[in-house]
């Protein structure tokens, strides 16, 4: 029965081809009758080689072919919170996903080697020491990492696939059912393409357009489909790299509401409201002495306010608490002023417990030998503890006013295109500064800070602490990931007396009787 259908098959094909074919030696004996018959030949010859020109350009590269394997695949940038550690972390990642094909991801197995690989190379880059660091985590962690995956994986189904939110398993599972119909329906469709690229060639001018154009379009495919297989290995890797990352960095030891707790203890809240992180930015002031500091303290709080908790181990600096419209509430810190016996190591220290840094600086004074130590200290603490990110620095260059002229002071100065030995000499002092203590002149806000009433340039220095803030709260977030980290003896306590309640309620729990 098979065969008489294979017969059949045939037997139409000829009959609806024969026609057309039977055309081609009727209209060439037409052209031989007009004398045509050369010039269609010549022709002829000049498309088909036209056509073999084209498409030897169409033609895909090879597998491992340098066309094959040039195609671009910029990398992803990391995240804006990550740490210097995790930064490097990403670059391995990065690495794994550079040298993963296009064709890795029609693999199953090698897309599930490159997956451990990522794995095992952000677990190494963690924990070193560790013989065994691919299982350096905690049940809870891995837990919070399942729960952030399927949160991330319904929030990119819902913005990224049409319909999502409408289509039931039960409809998907239907489709899944009839595959093979589909199948079958893919396959006529080929056969009966291949019936008309025959057919077609009664016309030859018309063919070999037809046929350029459809090789155009597979090769345009073709290039499309390599780019986006290379897309997805990426993509893969990277999204494997980020959650690994998660969760051997350690920032998966409390979830947003642990988080929020700390940070409500680190200020001295006894409330947790949901939503935004509660509590203030820690702001360090420093400089050395008669830099102004007290003098911008009392300016940025317009009056002094209370005291609050001084910062554990630092028993010389003072707080206080400020509160600025749009721009959140801050813990300024006021450290003694630095000099030749101030013990650099502590100022680090205190640095590294706060979220952002001002550094007070007279722009009359040329001794700033103490003010670079004090920055180098800051900045060394900081490389030697990569699970944190130096924080914002800025500068303040106070006392702009006692810059020569000394007797002049006509503010606004303009300093991008100063006008008047004043502005000449606010803008050379600001250079004099950026090269002698490392910072880009960007972080720099020229101020007069004598009195409160007399200040200038408050203004500009609250716009660029507010251009900051994003950088600050990713440090608090740095800073309170750290103390989550730390050992906790009350929680474990209060964990062991609550499982000790479990055990009693389940020893003493009887089934209803049947």
């Amino acid at each position: 029965m098979r065969r008489h259908r294979v017969w059949f098959g045939l037997a139409m094909l000829v009959l609806f081809v024969l026609p057309f074919l039977a055309l081609i030696p009727l209209g060439m004996f037409w052209l031989f009758q007009q004398g045509w018959l050369l010039y269609w030949l010549g022709v002829a010859a000049l498309l088909g080689l036209a056509a073999h020109l084209l498409l030897r350009q169409l033609q895909p590269a090879e597998p491992g072919s340098e066309a094959q394997t040039a195609a671009p695949a910029t990398d992803s940038p990391p995240e804006p919170d990550w740490t210097p550690r995790d930064r490097a972390a990403w670059r391995s990642v990065q690495e794994v996903a550079a040298g993963a094909g296009p064709e890795s991801i029609n693999d199953r197995e090698r897309m599930l080697q490159l997956a451990r690989e990522t794995i095992e190379r952000v677990a190494a880059h963690y924990h070193p020491d560790d013989p065994r660091p691919i299982w350096n985590f905690t049940v809870p962690e891995a837990l919070l990492l399942s729960e952030r995956i399927a949160a991330r994986l319904r929030r990119v189904t819902l913005d990224s696939v049409p319909a999502a939110h409408m289509v039931r398993v039960g409809q998907v599972v239907q489709l899944w059912e009839h595959r093979q119909l589909a199948l079958k329906g893919a396959r006529v469709a080929r056969y009966l393409n291949r019936i008309w690229r025959v057919a077609r060639t009664v016309d030859p001018f018309s063919a070999v357009l037809a046929e350029t154009r459809d090789r155009v379009l597979r090769a345009a495919l073709g290039e499309a489909g390599a780019w986006l297989r290379g897309r997805g290995t990426r993509i893969w890797v990277e999204e494997v790299g980020k959650a690994a990352i998660e969760l051997y960095s350690g920032r998966l030891r409390a979830d947003a509401r642990q988080l929020q707790e700390l940070a409500a203890a680190d200020t001295g809240l006894d409330t947790v409201a949901d939503g935004a992180m509660p509590g203030a930015l820690r702001l360090l002031v420093a400089g050395q002495s008669q830099s102004g500091k007290s003098s911008l303290i009392n300016v940025l709080l317009g009056e002094v306010a209370a005291p609050a908790d001084v910062l554990p181990g630092t028993a010389e600096a003072l707080g206080y608490r400020l509160q600025r419209p749009g721009a959140g509430e801050f813990q300024l810190i006021d450290t003694p002023g630095v000099g030749p016996g101030t013990d650099l190591a502590d100022l680090a220290e205190q640095a590294f417990a706060c979220d952002l840094i001002v550094w007070v600086v007279a722009a009359h004074r040329a001794d700033r030998a103490l003010d670079r130590a004090g920055l180098d200290a800051i900045r060394g603490h900081f490389a030697q503890h990569p699970e944190r990110s130096l924080p914002p620095v800025l500068i303040v260059a106070s006392h702009i006013d006692r810059l020569s002229p000394a007797r002049e002071w006509s503010p606004p100065y303009d300093l991008e295109r100063p006008a008047g030995a004043k502005a000449g000499s606010i803008r050379e002092a600001l250079l004099a500064i950026g090269d002698d203590l490392g910072v880009e002149p960007g972080d720099i806000v020229p101020m007069r800070v004598d009195t409160p009433a007399e200040a200038y340039n408050a203004d500009l220095l609250w716009a660029v602490l507010q251009e900051r803030l994003v950088h600050a709260g990713h440090s608090r977030l740095q800073r309170l990931h750290l103390r989550a980290g730390q050992r906790d003896w009350k929680k474990i306590l209060d964990q062991a007396a609550n499982a000790g309640r479990l055990l009693t309620r389940l020893a003493t729990h009887r089934p209803p009787a049947s």
